[in-house]
């Protein structure tokens, strides 16, 4: 409450001011406006606090999931992995069944081939009756022919031929071909009959040249 008074020349001058208000009353609403602003300020901690939690426990359920996921990944691994074991010992299995079988076929002709060579340098005059062939598998390179080579297997031939000359012509062409050797006659004779009066047995070796070696690269793949 304040007043005011008049002077005699005129000049107002203020009166101080009194507070007529019990001391217990202003201290209680001082109080009151105390209670009210750290009210607000633990409500506003308390927000502030939730939400730091609940982005916190986000980030830890993804945390969790992202550690869940890498664990199942994990474990799918191991599962693929183990289902692998035996892959190494298949191919150690497949090695050495190369290597048996490199070995087993190391001395493999295919006559098959030897014949359709035979078939094209035969000579026209020359006709075969009878074919004979040796291959001592257990023993290679232990045929020894007429001319002191050894031969890995060797033909003997019956045939017939209108000459002799024939049978040199016959010879030459056994001689010509790469994996041929030795070839020789063990028989000539007479016997005319026919167009082809003359009979012979010859002989000749086959070489290592004729192995196929289809294998042999199978032992270290």
């Amino acid at each position: 409450m304040s007043t005011s008074t008049s002077t005699p020349t005129g000049v107002r001058t203020a009166l101080p001011k009194v507070n007529l208000l019990p001391t217990e009353i202003s201290e209680g609403a001082k109080f009151r406006n105390l209670q009210a602003a750290l009210g607000l300020s633990i409500v506003l901690a308390l927000g502030v606090i939730g939400a730091l939690s609940y982005l916190a426990s986000g980030e830890a359920s993804d945390a969790q999931a992202q550690v869940e996921s890498a664990q199942a990944q994990t474990t799918t691994l191991q599962a693929e992995v183990a289902s692998y074991a035996a892959v190494p010992k298949l191919y150690a299995q497949v090695a050495l069944a190369n290597a048996q079988l490199a070995r087993a076929m190391d001395q493999e002709i295919r006559f098959s081939f030897v014949l359709n060579d035979l078939s094209l340098t035969i000579p026209s005059t020359v006709t075969l009756g009878t074919m004979t062939i040796l291959q001592p598998v257990d023993a290679p390179g232990s045929i020894l022919g007429s001319w002191g080579n050894n031969g890995q297997a060797s033909i003997t031939f019956h045939g017939q031929t209108k000459s002799f000359t024939d049978v040199a012509g016959w010879l030459d062409s056994l001689a010509k071909t790469a994996y041929y050797s030795d070839p020789y006659v063990t028989l000539a004779t007479r016997v005319n009959i026919g167009e082809q009066p003359f009979s012979f047995d010859s002989t000749v070796l086959i070489t290592s040249k004729a192995f196929t070696n289809r294998y042999s690269n199978k032992a270290g793949s």
